[in-house]
């Protein structure tokens, strides 16, 4: 069976490491099979040709950290659930994504973990599950944010082992480092090839050397949740915020949504961190893409308002509504970072500090055919992910159409 061929060709291509300003992207079945200025890549006569002239041809956004959208949750466990959020997902961008589930009763999330193996799988018009990343239940009671406080506990070794059983599945674990057990826990994540993620935490500075030591790699959205400076008996005490921006051996994720961050923060990390130790994320939850109001989903109440979504009590943020087209936006227009920057930290950095970058995050012969086009306002033109589009915002096609989702309830 002949593997079909599409060709975008026209476009200003950013692989992310180099730019070309006229370039064609030749895609055969899943894979890229060349990438080029549009006299060095030869175009078969058969190809599917999309142009892309006016359009920046960037590789497909990952996204490392989220939970849902559309009006599904990623622990809702149920494949509807799934392809809901993978394909509103698409239409800004992603085209593969970590699916993240929050604290809940262990039952909750091995539930969870179970239906998304089976969706793994399968193809679907929309992002592709790339792995899962279990943000909890091991958290700083202190830290909880917008997690559920009920549900939160201490690493517990009969708990984490049957998670431990997902592991060509689950690709990352944010744990709260200074909780007892934790740096066990961080060693076994390791061993099981997870990404031990720092989150949610309480931790000082010496706690965050012990957890690099014993593994965790990674910081779960960078000042959300997590300690800061303070003052033991009139003694200066750094903690996660200064560990994080100090040692080089962690990298970390900003929700770059304009709201959870505001632009001289997002200077500030990026001038601290770098760029290759820095990447986007979303944190989206089912609430994305709804217009503002009052949502309630499983007797838990969350308000949409100011770009956000929030506590009923406005206390804290319950999560973002960010598409990663805006994240792009947030960075470029607001902060001031050079597109090519701005790409590298939504593709290749989050694809790399997940071990996925064998595949994804960038545009080169061989990894799979995952790629989006974007206007010069940076708004997602067309996605491409496996070779297939997904989503067509030229005027119609897959999976373009209304959001999902009711009025304010």
């Amino acid at each position: 069976m002949d593997e079909g061929v599409l060709a975008v060709v026209g476009g200003r291509v950013l692989t992310p490491f180099r730019q070309i300003p006229r370039g064609t992207v030749l895609i055969r079945g899943e894979r890229i099979e060349a990438v080029g200025a549009a006299d060095e890549v030869l175009v078969p006569p058969q190809a599917t040709t999309v142009d892309a002239v006016g359009s920046v041809v960037v590789p497909g956004f990952v996204d490392i950290h989220v939970h849902g959208g559309a009006g599904a949750d990623f622990m809702d466990a149920s494949l509807e659930a799934i392809d809901t959020a993978c394909a509103f997902h698409a239409r800004g961008g992603t085209t593969a994504l970590l699916a993240t589930l929050r604290t809940a009763p262990l039952e909750d999330i091995i539930r969870a973990l179970e239906v998304l193996r089976e969706a793994a799988g399968r193809r679907r018009q929309g992002a592709a599950i790339a792995g899962v990343h279990i943000e909890g239940p091991y958290f700083a009671p202190a830290e909880a944010g917008a997690q559920p406080p009920g549900a939160i506990k201490d690493p517990d070794p009969g708990e984490w082992r049957r998670l431990l059983a997902f592991a060509g599945l689950v690709r990352r674990m944010s744990v709260a480092p200074e909780l007892p057990r934790a740096l066990e826990l961080g060693r076994e994540l390791v061993a099981s090839g997870i990404v031990a993620s720092i989150g949610h935490t309480a931790a000082t500075f010496d706690d965050v050397v012990r957890a690099v030591e014993a593994g965790y790699s990674h910081v779960t959205h960078m000042y959300s949740s997590m300690s800061g400076l303070r003052r033991v008996r009139a003694f200066r005490i750094p903690g996660v915020i200064e560990a994080t921006l100090l040692l080089d051996d962690l990298s970390t994720e900003m929700i770059a949504d304009g709201c959870h961050l505001p632009p001289p923060l997002i200077r500030l990390i990026i001038k601290a961190k770098g760029v290759e130790r820095l990447c986007v994320c979303t944190d989206a939850v089912r609430v994305a893409g709804f217009p503002p109001g009052e949502y309630t989903f499983a007797g838990r109440t969350v308000l949409v308002e100011d770009g956000v979504a929030k506590l009923p009590d406005r206390s804290v943020f319950a999560g973002s509504t960010a598409t990663m087209d805006r994240c792009l936006q947030t960075l470029v227009t607001a902060a001031g970072v050079s597109l090519q920057e701005a790409v590298k930290m939504a593709t290749i950095n989050p694809a790399r500090f997940m071990r996925l970058d064998g595949n994804r995050g960038s545009l080169a012969p061989g990894k799979r055919a995952d790629l989006v086009l974007l206007d010069d306002a940076l708004t997602v033109r067309l996605t491409v992910v496996g070779g297939e589009i997904v989503y067509d915002g030229r005027g119609g096609g897959a999976g373009a159409g209304p959001v999902p989702g009711g009025g304010p309830g």
